[in-house]
């Protein structure tokens, strides 16, 4: 019959209800604690239970063929209470634990505390259901809708739907789990600021509470509350680190690079050190604390917003102002400086800071990187046309080198050092890929090439200004010195054997040049007495002219002293600095003077004495061992001499402020 198949369909949903519920208390067995009491409500809710059950088997429904359906119902209930037990449980520990530090027990009970009531919403959803079938059950079979035991039923559907709303007051405000997930986030922040205070980096221990209580609060949709907490305090943790007050100077294109060089020193420090230590451990660090959220995306996000809000941004604007101060040869050495030390952390910079949030920090750095490669293209290829320009000025009246041709070689050699070489020629590459050119080394070479060529033109300029051929001689003898004493430094072996070879020939020509016009018309005075001398000493001669010989080898004698202390005296302040070049030519002065003069007092002794043998020497100025000793003492360089000897106009001063038509184009190099 119908009513027959109705049975049978609900016997087999009570079979299958009864295996489900197996399957339930089985799982209820994992809680290991159970309470001795169990509070008002879970008496009350029991006391009912068992008076229902008390009165079932008092009643006619014992010896029903539907007693055990109705047994059967009790044991759902009896599964969420015994883990409503649990739960009343764990609410205590956690009560207990806020206050005694034990944070992983701590998180670990939090845990179970969500999954208990995760487990009695559901033990409650499958007792209600076995309740209300029970009714439906006994009610089409006869049970009156008033018998206590139906009564007792609908009583207990009603306190465990007010227990199925444990999990979700759990979560209101002054709820176990509200406040147990509040604990946490406090111990989180605590944390924090207790790492805030160290300065030896993060301890192994309270990273791993950090991640715990993360994956804990990630669970619960809470990690949007922790991860501001987390970006501010270790944002703040990195600008405690860089206070620092150069990074609010203001710099204009009236500063010197030389007065700011000690800020950009520790820049290039300081930006080093945030890239390759401080950036590099606070993303480490994010990606180890938030390793088990369930979105990705949050480590790198999170280290994004440290970046922007702290100390990276201000430390790259502070390069990109540096180039701003006024364009002269040191600032260009200062950018390369600047440039080397961005190249240095390019991978760790490029690897750190991806990701949406960083991408300010990316367009300031492109910034800088534009400035850094201007600046230095822009000063680079005006040297030629900046030497050119001291032209005008005079050389220095002592003969010696101009400080535009040693700062100009100096400057080249710091260019094309191991150093700095790298480093320009890969700024020039850069510039002609913006430019959509090729660059080739030939370009750099050629360059150099172009600067030392418009010195040389600066050179026979300011030697031809000079009316006295022996100081020109100097002066261009001293120079060509300082250009073959080039041979091994970066410079020199870029010009070549063949270039240094020419200026140590012209160096030679030179000193030999100037001994002649210095000394030759002193040591004719020598020459035109001569055969004078020969012919009034002969025994022949009358007395007369004896006596008019021995006058005029006075004369003579007079002469060459008067005119050699006006030669040493116009010359005292001439210097030759390079120490060999200076013992050699003082040693061609002697060889050339010395001998001639002796040569001639030989002869001047010899007729003397013969009238008059106490005059030997009366009329003597120098001997020759005298004046050899005293041309030794030539182009003696004094520091204090050499620093004044410069005129003011003739230093290099390349201020390319003045020269704004001066650019050398691609095509003229």
């Amino acid at each position: 019959s119908k009513q027959t198949m109705a049975e049978a369909r609900r016997l087999e949903r009570l079979k299958a209800m009864r295996s489900l519920l197996k399957s339930e208390m089985e799982k209820s067995e994992t809680f290991s604690l159970v309470l001795d009491k169990t509070g008002s409500k879970l008496e009350e809710i029991n006391h009912k239970l068992l008076s229902l059950e008390a009165d079932v088997k008092v009643e006619r429904w014992r010896s029903s063929p539907f007693s055990d359906h109705i047994r059967h119902t009790i044991a759902p209930i009896s599964a969420a209470l015994r883990v409503f037990a649990s739960v009343q449980e764990l609410e205590r520990s956690l009560t207990m634990m806020s206050s005694d530090g034990v944070v992983l027990g701590y998180v670990s009970d939090v845990k179970r505390l969500g999954e208990a009531m995760k487990l009695l919403s559901s033990s409650c959803v499958l007792a209600l259901t076995w309740l209300e079938d029970t009714i439906d059950f006994l009610t089409e079979n006869g049970m009156p809708d008033d018998h206590p035991c139906g009564l007792r039923f609908k009583t207990s559907i009603e306190l465990l739907q007010e227990l199925q709303m444990a999990e979700a007051r759990a979560y209101l405000r002054g709820g176990s789990l509200y406040t147990a997930l509040e604990n946490l986030q406090t111990e989180f922040e605590r944390i924090l600021e207790e790492e805030e205070e160290e300065e030896e980096g993060f301890s192994e221990a309270n990273l791993r509470l950090l991640k715990a209580i993360i994956k804990r609060l990630d669970v619960h949709k809470l990690l949007s509350n922790c991860v501001p907490v987390y970006i501010k305090i270790r944002t703040t943790v990195i600008q405690k680190r860089f206070e620092i007050d150069y990074l609010e100077k203001t710099i204009t294109e009236a500063d010197n690079v030389q007065d700011i060089g000690g800020d950009i020193d520790q820049w290039r420090l300081d930006m080093e050190i945030a890239v390759k230590e401080i950036y590099e451990f606070e993303s480490k660090l994010c990606y180890e604390v938030f390793a088990d959220v369930g979105n990705k995306d949050v480590p790198l996000r999170c280290f994004g917003e440290i970046a922007t809000n702290s100390t990276v941004l201000p430390l790259l604007r502070f390069g990109s102002r540096i180039s701003k101060c006024k364009k002269d040869p040191p600032k260009l050495l200062k950018l390369l400086d600047c440039f080397s030390t961005m190249d240095k952390i390019r991978n760790e910079f490029n690897r750190l800071f991806t990701g949406e949030q960083c991408s300010e920090i990316r367009r300031v750095t492109r910034e800088l990187i534009s400035n850094l490669v201007n600046g230095v293209c822009e000063i680079f290829w005006e040297l030629p046309c900046q030497v050119e320009l001291q032209r005008p000025n005079c050389p220095p009246l002592d003969g010696g080198v101009p400080k535009l041709v040693s700062v100009v070689t100096d400057y080249c050699n710091k260019l094309l050092g191991s150093k700095n070489k790298a480093v320009l020629s890969k700024i020039l590459e850069i510039d002609f890929g913006w430019k959509n050119e090729k660059y080739q080394e030939e370009l750099l070479t050629g360059h150099m090439y172009n600067i030392l060529r418009e010195i040389a033109l600066n050179l026979d300029a300011w030697s031809s200004s000079n009316k006295e051929t022996a100081v020109s001689c100097i002066f261009m003898m001293n120079n060509h010195c300082h250009f073959s004493a080039l041979r091994e430094t970066p410079l020199g072996k870029l010009m070549g054997e063949s270039w240094l070879s020419s200026h140590e020939q012209y160096r030679d020509y030179y000193a030999a040049l100037y001994v002649k016009e210095s000394w030759g018309k002193l040591l004719s005075l020598l020459n035109n007495k001569a055969q004078a001398v020969s012919s009034s000493s002969s025994s022949s001669s009358s007395p007369a002219k004896r006596k008019r010989a021995r006058e005029s080898i006075k004369r003579t004698l007079q002469s060459f002293a008067k005119g050699f202390d006006e030669i040493y005296r116009e010359q005292s302040n001439w210097v030759v600095e390079d120490e060999k070049l200076r013992w050699k030519i003082c040693q061609a002065m002697v060889r050339t003077v010395v001998p001639r003069y002796k040569s001639y007092l030989q002869s001047y002794i010899k007729v003397l004495v013969e009238e008059d043998h106490s005059s030997d020497g009366k009329h003597l100025n120098y001997t020759p061992k005298g004046l050899e000793m005293k041309l030794k003492t030539m182009f003696q360089s004094k520091v204090e001499e050499t620093e004044k000897r410069y005129n003011k106009n003739s230093h290099f001063v390349m201020d390319l402020g003045l020269t704004h038509n001066s650019h050398l184009t691609l095509e003229a190099i």
